[in-house]
């Protein structure tokens, strides 16, 4: 049973990393603002998540990168902040 299990969260993985990577591709502004609302609100989500850390790391990389070329530095630091958070709980 827990073999199933392990079997189907993989394949949701999958499909959700696709769907992220078609949203990030087709309309990058609107996703990564609806992103960082969330994560605003909600960071221990992004901390505490069971995502893979490198993932994660990927994300808030891309998100920083896209808010320095807008100059919306203020996003930048709130992204830095999580950033940090999450290498700290890795230790």
């Amino acid at each position: 049973m827990d073999k199933f299990f392990r079997k189907n969260n993989r394949r949701f993985r999958d499909k959700w990393d696709i769907i992220i990577e078609g949203l990030m591709v087709n309309n990058k502004g609107q996703f990564f603002a609806m992103l960082f609302n969330a994560m605003v609100e909600h960071p221990s989500y992004v901390i505490l998540s069971d995502m893979p850390v490198e993932r994660k790391l990927d994300i808030l990389n891309n998100m920083m990168v896209y808010y320095e070329e807008r100059e919306d530095y203020e996003k930048c630091s709130k992204l830095l902040q999580m950033q940090q958070q999450v290498n700290k709980n890795l230790c």
